[in-house]
């Protein structure tokens, strides 16, 4: 009766295994195909949590983030004009054989002037400012007389001049280059380029927009390789490039923890393979448990980019973990597989540690469910890729390792030369609680100020190296890095528009927005009506220039055919200021439309609060300033469910443990959390984001040790066992603290603290 109960229950549990990992890769293959191929992703800020204040900031982050973040700027530098100019045309035509670029520009003429002209020529009544305006008003003779004037300078095109007597198109052509010019840095053009004299040295601006490609991150297609091999090729006679823009520090952070990927994962692959050929002397459990963590990181990876369609970069790094992690079940099986004699067959060790294998996958999954529901996406993916990373490791030891067959000779060596009774447990945990207890109080008393939830995210990314240097020179020489923006919202276009025209009069930097390209169509209206006063005076202008009585009849025909049309976000701009519109104007969203003021320098941000403030439907966005306050409140929301989840498991641990038995295993997490909050405290670190999400990682984690112990109080093997798991686990995370990379250190950190508090605490 006991063997078919054994075989149901092994035949659950195979069954259990086939049908998760069956519908975890059907799920994988349907996404890759729907969106043909695999992403993963890399950039800092798309791993931050939106400002959950209001939608509006993710609105307008996620449209000039999506722009910035294929924007490039490189200078050519040299103290010899000539040689910066030559060097930057020998890269721009380098760089124009890719076909990685949306949009590469060297020579002022790149605007393409030619194609800008025609179509202002279209527009040219529309687009008057206030100040032409205003002299057309009050000195019409004036106006006419320099009408004159300019058809005579050689740099004025007399294409459209027998449509266009008062040069209106120059003068649109001439607001627009102006607006450009503001949308950000101090270079100006010269020479046919655009360049700048920086503290004894020129500088020669190629400015580029890369394909989605181009700009993917961890792909073989990124550009920003062959941008470095390029340039290597022309830094000569003196001259060097300096790059600058979202996509290089996004393939350097992509490509370091890439590395770090590798060889985080072969360090910790390595250890534990010589951990277990040490303890087992064979290659079954080795290569068993190996397997069974290459698996689950597999399916973890699969489950990931089936619900979110990417994977981020960072959730594999932190996903290292697992091999710490869902190795317990393998190491908990095999010691008992290889050491206890009175278990006969794999499922007899399996019903052996089913209770204690259980209450463990219980208490962790239920912490990276509660993670799931933080409103912040790469948490949900950490949580999904531990939740399904552990839970297929826990049906490979349960479904799949009952079937290996059980060994003939049947003892760890090691474990008989190992005295676990060398000191007095009872002394040695009330030492070890008072310790642990004392350097907390003395933290609280020495560092009371690092107690606190503080998050500041410049200090989660760490330029080096050349890409630091190039940063800090472009930034003094482009005087550009915009990070803060007013965000304007109606209920139509027209009225986003004029709220931007009234709020440009009141912002003290310089700063672009749509409406400096597309005025809203009241001003439109109060253009043409100008022109249309201004006729009578074309027919002067004409006799002035030596045109006929017919071409004054031409223009009037040609206003009379325009005056009614009217200037839209949905007309085809040129190419160059549609890549600026695209990056201002966000359009309608949920019936409200949007835009974004863009400063390109802020000289008090108080001030563009208080403006926000004053105009109803326009906000302020400072990104880091936000994105850290968000982290805050976010920080704050996962110690609320911490409480929660740690009083749900207390609860449910009472079903299975007498009072005595859970007060103990709660005590080990209250440990835990103390040890990790001093440590940071101590070394003058606040609880950061990250540093909490490891303290939740402990909490369920660091229950496994204490469930193990309690469960098998007399058993040297799980004891054992659980010696093995810590050292296991402890390599993974603590490879993850050596991670150059902050966010992953500091997850690494807090874990390795925690667990090793909580293994001591267990063991005594």
């Amino acid at each position: 009766m006991k063997k078919k109960n054994g075989s149901a229950k092994t035949d659950f549990y195979f069954l259990a295994f086939v049908v998760f990992h069956a519908a975890v890769l059907c799920l994988f293959l349907f996404a890759v195909v729907k969106n043909k191929g695999v992403k993963l992703d890399s950039d800092l800020f798309s791993m931050m949590p939106e400002n959950s204040s209001s939608k509006v900031y993710s609105i307008a982050d996620e449209n000039i983030s999506k722009q910035s973040s294929k924007n490039i700027f490189i200078l050519a530098e040299n103290e010899d004009f000539k040689k910066a100019k030559n060097s930057a045309e020998h890269l721009y035509n380098e760089l124009k054989k890719s076909a990685a670029f949306e949009n590469l520009e060297l020579y002022t003429d790149s605007l393409a002037l030619s194609q800008m002209q025609e179509f202002l020529n279209k527009w040219k009544f529309n687009l008057l400012n206030e100040n032409q305006i205003k002299v057309m008003e009050t000195s019409p003779q004036e106006f006419c007389e320099k009408a004159v004037q300019k058809a005579y300078q050689p740099a004025v095109s007399l294409d459209f001049i027998n449509e266009d007597p008062f040069f209106l198109n120059q003068m649109a052509l001439e607001n627009y280059l102006l607006a450009v010019e503001k949308s950000g840095t101090a270079m100006s053009p010269g020479d046919g380029v655009l360049r700048r004299s920086f503290e004894g040295k020129w500088y020669v601006m190629i400015k580029g927009e890369l394909t989605e490609k181009g700009s993917a991150l961890a792909s073989r297609e990124n550009t920003v390789p062959f941008i470095y091999s390029a340039a290597q090729k022309f830094e000569t006679d003196g001259t060097r490039f300096v790059f600058s823009g979202t996509p290089f520090h996004s393939y350097a952070s992509s490509s370091s923890a890439s590395k770090e990927i590798s060889v985080i994962s072969t360090i910790s692959l390595i250890a534990v393979a010589v951990i277990l050929f040490f303890v087992f002397r064979s290659p079954v459990p080795i290569l068993a448990s190996l397997c069974s963590i290459l698996i689950s990181s597999g399916i973890a990876f699969c489950a990931v980019y089936s619900l979110f369609s990417n994977v981020h970069l960072l959730t594999l790094v932190f996903g290292t973990s697992l091999i710490g992690s869902s190795i317990d079940y393998s190491l908990h099986f095999f010691i008992n597989w290889k050491n206890s004699c009175e278990l006969k067959s794999g499922r007899e060790v399996r019903s052996y540690l089913l209770k204690g294998l259980s209450l463990s996958l219980i208490s962790t999954e239920l912490c990276y469910v509660l993670l799931f529901f933080a409103p912040f996406a790469l948490l949900k993916q950490m949580a999904v890729f531990s939740f399904s990373g552990i839970l297929s490791s826990f049906l490979i030891t349960t479904g799949i390792f009952p079937l290996i067959k059980i060994p003939a000779e049947r003892k760890i060596l090691i474990l008989g030369k190992i005295n676990f009774n060398f000191f007095n447990r009872k002394i040695a945990s009330k030492i070890f609680a008072a310790a642990v207890l004392c350097f907390t109080f003395i933290s609280v008393l020495l560092f009371g100020k690092n107690f606190k939830v503080k998050n500041n995210i410049s200090n989660l990314y760490e330029m080096e190296g050349r890409l630091k240097e190039d940063t800090i020179l472009s930034y003094k020489v482009l005087n550009y890095s915009p990070s803060s923006w007013l965000i304007v919202t109606g209920k139509s276009e027209q009225e986003v528009l004029e709220k931007e025209m009234k709020l440009k009069e009141k912002i003290p930097d310089k700063s672009i927005c749509t409406s400096d390209f597309i005025p809203p169509v009241s001003f439109q209206k109060k253009s043409i009506a100008e022109n249309e006063k201004f006729l009578p005076y074309a027919e002067d202008v004409f006799y002035s220039l030596g045109f006929e009585e017919n071409d004054v009849e031409f223009y009037k025909d040609v206003f009379a055919e325009s005056k009614n049309s009217f200037l839209t976000v949905n007309e085809k701009f040129p190419s160059s200021i549609e890549t600026l519109l695209q990056m201002l104007w966000i359009g309608e969203r949920d019936e409200t439309f949007y835009s974004i003021i863009l400063p390109s320098e802020i000289s008090n941000q108080d001030e563009y609060r208080q403006i926000a403030k004053l105009e109803e439907g326009v906000f302020f966005e400072n990104k880091v300033q936000d994105i850290s306050s968000g982290l805050d409140n976010l920080t704050k929301l996962i110690l609320v469910m911490f409480g929660i989840s740690y009083i749900v498991i207390f609860v449910l641990l009472k079903f299975f443990f007498t009072w005595s038995e859970t007060f103990k295993i709660a005590s080990i997490p209250f440990l835990s959390v103390c040890a990790i909050c001093s440590v940071f405290a101590a070394t003058g670190n606040s609880l950061e984001f990250f540093a909490i999400i490891g303290m939740v990682l402990v909490f369920g984690l660091g229950l496994d040790y204490i469930i193990y112990r309690i469960s098998n109080k007399s058993s040297r093997t799980e004891l054992f066992g659980i010696v093995l798991s810590f050292l296991t686990t402890a390599i993974s995370f603590g490879s993850l603290a050596l991670s150059s990379f902050v966010p992953v250190h500091i997850i690494g950190a807090a874990i390795f603290t925690g667990l090793t508090a909580a293994f001591f605490a267990t063991m005594l």
